[in-house]
Protein backbone atom coordinates (compact mmCIF):
# COMPACT_ATOMS: atom_id res chain seq x y z
CA UNK A 1 0.00 0.00 0.00
CA UNK A 2 1.22 3.57 -0.80
CA UNK A 3 0.13 6.31 1.03
CA UNK A 4 0.05 10.18 -0.28
CA UNK A 5 2.87 11.09 3.09
CA UNK A 6 1.66 14.82 2.36
CA UNK A 7 -1.46 14.73 2.81
CA UNK A 8 -1.63 12.49 5.98
CA UNK A 9 0.79 15.03 7.71
CA UNK A 10 -1.57 17.96 6.48
CA UNK A 11 -4.25 16.11 7.88
CA UNK A 12 -2.83 15.40 11.01
CA UNK A 13 -1.75 18.85 10.92
CA UNK A 14 -5.12 20.16 11.05
CA UNK A 15 -6.21 17.43 13.26
CA UNK A 16 -3.25 19.15 16.03
CA UNK A 17 -4.29 22.52 14.97
CA UNK A 18 -0.56 23.40 13.24
CA UNK A 19 -1.37 26.56 11.49
CA UNK A 20 0.29 28.70 9.49
CA UNK A 21 0.97 31.19 12.34
CA UNK A 22 2.64 28.40 14.11
CA UNK A 23 4.76 27.57 11.24
CA UNK A 24 5.70 31.26 11.10
CA UNK A 25 6.79 30.74 14.34
CA UNK A 26 9.09 27.72 14.15
CA UNK A 27 10.75 29.67 11.13
CA UNK A 28 11.23 33.13 13.41
CA UNK A 29 12.91 30.88 15.84
CA UNK A 30 15.46 29.42 13.49
CA UNK A 31 18.34 32.06 13.96
CA UNK A 32 18.22 31.44 17.82
CA UNK A 33 18.06 27.80 17.71
CA UNK A 34 20.60 27.30 15.08
CA UNK A 35 23.16 29.57 16.81
CA UNK A 36 23.02 27.10 19.70
CA UNK A 37 23.00 23.79 17.38
CA UNK A 38 26.17 22.66 18.60
CA UNK A 39 24.47 22.46 22.11
CA UNK A 40 21.49 21.01 21.06
CA UNK A 41 23.07 18.24 19.07
CA UNK A 42 25.97 17.31 22.21
CA UNK A 43 23.23 17.65 25.11
CA UNK A 44 21.18 15.08 22.52
CA UNK A 45 23.81 12.41 22.12
CA UNK A 46 25.61 13.28 25.84
CA UNK A 47 22.01 11.83 27.07
CA UNK A 48 21.87 8.87 24.60
CA UNK A 49 25.62 7.75 26.06
CA UNK A 50 23.99 8.24 29.78
CA UNK A 51 21.95 4.84 29.24
CA UNK A 52 23.54 1.36 28.50
CA UNK A 53 19.82 0.62 26.40
CA UNK A 54 21.09 3.72 23.53
CA UNK A 55 24.92 4.06 24.58
CA UNK A 56 25.24 0.60 22.70
CA UNK A 57 24.51 2.34 19.38
CA UNK A 58 27.35 4.55 19.55
CA UNK A 59 30.21 1.84 20.92
CA UNK A 60 33.19 0.09 19.54
CA UNK A 61 32.99 -3.71 19.50
CA UNK A 62 35.78 -2.77 22.21
CA UNK A 63 33.20 -0.73 24.07
CA UNK A 64 34.71 2.40 23.35
CA UNK A 65 32.88 5.40 22.16
CA UNK A 66 32.92 5.69 18.61
CA UNK A 67 33.75 9.23 17.91
CA UNK A 68 33.20 9.19 14.03
CA UNK A 69 29.98 7.23 14.43
CA UNK A 70 29.12 10.49 17.38
CA UNK A 71 30.18 12.97 15.12
CA UNK A 72 28.25 12.21 12.04
CA UNK A 73 25.07 11.45 13.93
CA UNK A 74 25.38 15.07 15.43
CA UNK A 75 25.89 16.41 11.88
CA UNK A 76 22.99 14.33 10.62
CA UNK A 77 20.97 15.88 13.85
CA UNK A 78 21.79 19.52 13.09
CA UNK A 79 20.48 19.07 9.30
CA UNK A 80 17.58 17.66 10.71
CA UNK A 81 17.16 20.89 12.86
CA UNK A 82 17.30 22.85 9.78
CA UNK A 83 15.09 21.42 8.13
CA UNK A 84 12.63 21.43 10.16
CA UNK A 85 12.66 24.83 10.56
CA UNK A 86 12.73 25.28 6.73
CA UNK A 87 9.57 22.90 7.13
CA UNK A 88 6.73 22.87 4.58
CA UNK A 89 4.29 20.07 3.58
CA UNK A 90 5.87 18.99 0.52
CA UNK A 91 6.65 15.41 -1.15
CA UNK A 92 10.17 15.40 -0.03
CA UNK A 93 10.41 16.15 3.65
CA UNK A 94 7.69 13.28 4.97
CA UNK A 95 9.84 11.27 2.77
CA UNK A 96 12.80 12.15 4.40
CA UNK A 97 11.32 11.46 7.58
CA UNK A 98 10.19 8.32 6.66
CA UNK A 99 13.23 6.81 5.94
CA UNK A 100 14.95 8.07 9.05
CA UNK A 101 12.42 5.87 10.25
CA UNK A 102 12.94 2.61 8.16
CA UNK A 103 16.83 3.34 8.90
CA UNK A 104 16.48 2.55 12.65
CA UNK A 105 13.87 -0.04 12.60
CA UNK A 106 16.06 -1.56 10.21
CA UNK A 107 19.74 -1.36 10.61
CA UNK A 108 22.54 -1.65 8.13
CA UNK A 109 24.35 -4.93 7.37
CA UNK A 110 26.86 -3.19 8.93
CA UNK A 111 25.82 -2.30 12.47
CA UNK A 112 23.19 -5.14 12.00
CA UNK A 113 24.24 -6.76 14.81
CA UNK A 114 23.08 -4.18 17.24
CA UNK A 115 19.44 -4.92 16.33
CA UNK A 116 17.12 -1.29 16.10
CA UNK A 117 16.36 0.85 17.74
CA UNK A 118 13.54 0.69 19.89
CA UNK A 119 10.25 2.86 18.97
CA UNK A 120 10.52 3.97 22.55
CA UNK A 121 13.28 5.98 22.22
CA UNK A 122 12.36 8.14 19.44
CA UNK A 123 9.35 9.23 21.18
CA UNK A 124 11.57 9.58 24.55
CA UNK A 125 14.21 11.40 22.36
CA UNK A 126 11.21 13.92 20.50
CA UNK A 127 10.13 14.62 24.32
CA UNK A 128 14.29 15.29 25.13
CA UNK A 129 14.02 17.86 22.23
CA UNK A 130 10.70 19.82 23.16
CA UNK A 131 12.37 20.51 26.64
CA UNK A 132 15.20 21.56 25.01
CA UNK A 133 13.89 23.68 22.95
CA UNK A 134 11.50 25.35 25.24
CA UNK A 135 14.47 25.97 27.54
CA UNK A 136 16.36 27.86 24.98
CA UNK A 137 13.60 29.68 23.78
CA UNK A 138 12.33 30.76 27.60
CA UNK A 139 16.35 31.60 28.03
CA UNK A 140 16.95 33.60 24.64
CA UNK A 141 13.39 35.53 23.98
CA UNK A 142 12.54 38.86 25.81
CA UNK A 143 8.92 37.93 25.93
CA UNK A 144 7.97 35.26 27.77
CA UNK A 145 4.85 34.87 26.37
CA UNK A 146 6.33 34.45 23.17
CA UNK A 147 8.67 31.93 23.96
CA UNK A 148 5.80 30.20 25.08
CA UNK A 149 3.61 29.97 21.77
CA UNK A 150 7.20 29.44 19.90
CA UNK A 151 7.87 26.53 22.07
CA UNK A 152 3.92 25.46 21.68
CA UNK A 153 4.57 25.92 17.68
CA UNK A 154 8.10 23.33 18.09
CA UNK A 155 5.84 20.80 20.43
CA UNK A 156 2.96 20.38 16.98
CA UNK A 157 5.65 20.08 14.73
CA UNK A 158 8.05 17.52 16.58
CA UNK A 159 4.87 15.39 16.88
CA UNK A 160 3.68 15.80 13.73
CA UNK A 161 7.35 14.77 12.78
CA UNK A 162 6.59 11.62 15.17
CA UNK A 163 4.05 10.09 13.31
CA UNK A 164 5.76 9.73 10.27
CA UNK A 165 8.81 8.65 11.96
CA UNK A 166 6.84 5.94 13.74
CA UNK A 167 5.31 4.98 10.82
CA UNK A 168 8.77 3.96 9.19
CA UNK A 169 8.72 1.32 11.94
CA UNK A 170 5.55 -0.56 10.20
CA UNK A 171 5.64 -2.84 13.63
CA UNK A 172 6.50 -2.19 17.26
CA UNK A 173 8.08 -5.54 17.09
CA UNK A 174 12.01 -5.01 16.87
CA UNK A 175 15.08 -5.83 14.88
CA UNK A 176 16.64 -8.31 17.59
CA UNK A 177 20.67 -7.62 18.14
CA UNK A 178 22.87 -10.43 16.51
CA UNK A 179 26.44 -11.76 17.72
CA UNK A 180 29.12 -8.49 16.56
CA UNK A 181 31.56 -9.22 13.72
CA UNK A 182 34.68 -11.07 14.10
CA UNK A 183 37.36 -7.81 15.71
CA UNK A 184 39.83 -7.87 12.53
CA UNK A 185 36.16 -7.30 9.84
CA UNK A 186 36.37 -3.54 8.84
CA UNK A 187 33.05 -1.80 9.40
CA UNK A 188 32.66 0.66 7.48
CA UNK A 189 29.77 3.63 8.41
CA UNK A 190 27.07 2.60 5.23
CA UNK A 191 24.27 4.46 6.67
CA UNK A 192 24.22 7.59 4.76
CA UNK A 193 24.27 5.75 1.44
CA UNK A 194 21.51 3.59 2.58
CA UNK A 195 19.65 6.43 4.16
CA UNK A 196 19.88 7.74 0.45
CA UNK A 197 18.41 4.66 -1.35
CA UNK A 198 15.80 4.14 1.25
CA UNK A 199 14.63 7.80 0.45
CA UNK A 200 15.30 6.85 -3.59
CA UNK A 201 13.08 3.86 -3.51
CA UNK A 202 10.44 5.36 -1.25
CA UNK A 203 9.79 8.45 -2.80
CA UNK A 204 9.75 6.47 -6.74
CA UNK A 205 7.36 4.49 -5.17
CA UNK A 206 5.00 6.82 -4.44
CA UNK A 207 5.40 9.05 -7.66
CA UNK A 208 4.88 5.37 -9.56
CA UNK A 209 1.90 3.98 -7.77
CA UNK A 210 0.18 6.83 -5.12
CA UNK A 211 -3.24 8.37 -6.13
CA UNK A 212 -5.15 11.16 -5.14
CA UNK A 213 -6.86 9.47 -2.34
CA UNK A 214 -3.25 8.25 -0.73
CA UNK A 215 -3.46 4.96 -1.46
CA UNK A 216 -2.31 2.55 -4.62
CA UNK A 217 -4.27 1.56 -7.57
Amino acid sequence: MIFDWPTRMQQMADFMGFSEEDLELVRASGPILLDRADELTSAVYDHFLQFPQTARFFLTLEGEIDQTRLDRRKHSLARWLRHSIDFQLDEQFPVFLLAMGVVHSNPSLERGYLGSVPARFMIGTMSFAQTAFANILLEEMSDPVQALRTSSAWNKLLMLQLDVLLAGYVTETPTPATEPPAPDVDEPDAEPQGMRRVLTNILDGNRANGNADGHSE
